[in-house]
């Protein structure tokens, strides 16, 4: 009986999960700026792997904040805002300083504010996993005096 039972169980989470998965076709992030603009995003690889890149100018010592927003993409429906799995933001210390986020972005973005110290060009990654799709996002500044 105890194995009928967990059978049961078992099943019922195999159904319950594959439920929840087919209305999604695929899923990503969409980036979002404040301070400065993005540039269209490109397709790239590197190292043997995709990756979106974004060119953007900024200037040092004014400050902007980048968003990554989870996307969700349903089938034969409207894209729509969704919880990312996980999301972590990289840069180079020497060359931008990290701040404070303004505000308490909702569950479906990760951000980052940051300043820019010093000319030249860096190199800010998003790396996030939503519905089990890694997807990895570089937004390379070119910082002005």
């Amino acid at each position: 009986m105890a194995s009928l039972s967990l059978k049961w169980l078992a099943g019922l989470v195999t159904l319950l999960a594959a439920a929840s998965s087919v209305g999604a076709s695929g899923a990503t992030f969409e980036m979002q700026a404040r301070g400065i603009k993005l540039g269209k995003a490109k397709e790239a690889v590197e190292d043997g792997k995709d990756l979106l890149r974004i060119h953007a100018k900024a200037q040092v010592g004014k400050a902007f904040t980048l968003t990554a927003q989870g996307i969700i993409l349903p089938r034969g429906g409207k894209a729509q805002p969704g919880e990312p799995d996980s999301g972590k933001w990289t840069i180079d210390e020497k060359a931008v300083k990290k701040l404070k986020v303004e505000k308490k972005d909702d569950k479906t973005t990760i951000s980052i504010r940051v300043e820019p110290t010093s000319v030249g060009t860096t190199r800010l990654r998003f790396v996030g996993s939503i519905l089990g799709y890694q997807k990895t996002i570089d937004v390379i500044v070119a910082v002005e005096k």
